[in-house]
C-alpha cells in the first residue's frame, strides 16, 4: 500500500537558470522562478539537512534556505461569509 512520505521544502537560489538540470537530481522541483532565479525543491525530511549542505557545496548554487510553508497553520476558523449590512456603498 502507498505510504505517505514526509517531505521538507528547500529554496535554492541559482546563479544561472540553465543549472536547474543539475539541481533536479536532488529532489522534486515544484516551482521555478526564471526572473528571480530560484526554485522550490522538495526532499525527504530525514535527508533535508544533508541535502541542504550538499546543495550549498555545488558551484551553481548561490544560497540554500529551508522553506517554512509546512509550518503555517491552515486551519481557518470562522465564517468566510461577509456581512454587507454594515458596509456603506
Amino acid at each position: 500500500m502507498f505510504q505517505k512520505e514526509e517531505r521538507a521544502g528547500l529554496i535554492v537560489y541559482l546563479y544561472y537558470n540553465r543549472d536547474i538540470k543539475k539541481v533536479a537530481d536532488f529532489g522534486d522541483i515544484v516551482y521555478h522562478s526564471k526572473k528571480r532565479r530560484y526554485l522550490q525543491l522538495y526532499v525527504p525530511k530525514v535527508q533535508a539537512e544533508e541535502l541542504q549542505k550538499a546543495l550549498s557545496q555545488e558551484k551553481c548554487v548561490k544560497k540554500v534556505r529551508p522553506c517554512h510553508i509546512q509550518e503555517l497553520d491552515t486551519n481557518f476558523v470562522g465564517s468566510l461569509h461577509r456581512n454587507y449590512e454594515n458596509v456603506i456603498i
